[in-house]
């Protein structure tokens, strides 16, 4: 019985000295909070038409990810989640500029953006880009508050056309989906 109770004494020991009262800060990419993945709720071209059922449901997604470089002024943006088709009018995927300096209206752009779509090597397009990611500015199904984007973009396989994304922030509620 004194064996046990030894151990049960180095045990609360153990768990005394181990805990801690030292609050860790969260650190944060550069680009956070505008940085995610962004489910498109709608994407038109210039006519106003509806475009969402011309693109797969994989690739109804944009992304906003660091740089390499872990830049504070530069992001990759892509539409699309899996096997995106450079072939298809939404597929971009290059490097912009961004600001996040104004957490409440932080904005990206691109001009002649080399187009990696389809995760290629050597870019044979490039695209135009102009948005902005508000900070809680869409409410979804969920009723979650969560940031919003909207963006015009062009792409060069695609001459003469713009097309015009809206959309928020994924929050992983199936209903948002």
């Amino acid at each position: 019985m004194k064996f046990v109770k030894n151990i049960m004494w180095v045990l609360l020991a153990l768990v005394v000295v181990s805990c801690s009262n030292e609050n860790y800060e969260i650190e944060y990419t550069p680009i956070a909070p505008m940085g995610g993945q962004y489910r498109i709720i709608s994407i038109v071209d210039e006519a106003g038409t509806e475009l969402k059922s011309q693109i797969g449901s994989s690739d109804r997604y944009v992304f906003l990810s660091n740089t390499v470089e872990y830049d504070s002024d530069k992001c990759w943006i892509r539409i699309g989640r899996y096997n995106y088709a450079a072939s298809n009018f939404a597929s971009i995927n290059g490097k912009i500029s961004c600001n996040v300096s104004d957490k409440s209206n932080m904005t990206f752009s691109g001009t002649n953006v080399e187009n990696f779509a389809g995760n290629v090597s050597s870019s044979t397009s490039t695209f135009d880009v102009t948005g902005i990611v508000v900070e809680n500015g869409a409410t979804c199904p969920s009723k979650e508050v969560t940031e919003s984007i909207a963006f015009t973009f062009t792409n060069s396989k695609f001459p003469g056309k713009t097309y015009k994304v809206t959309g928020w922030k994924y929050t992983g509620w199936p209903e948002d989906l």
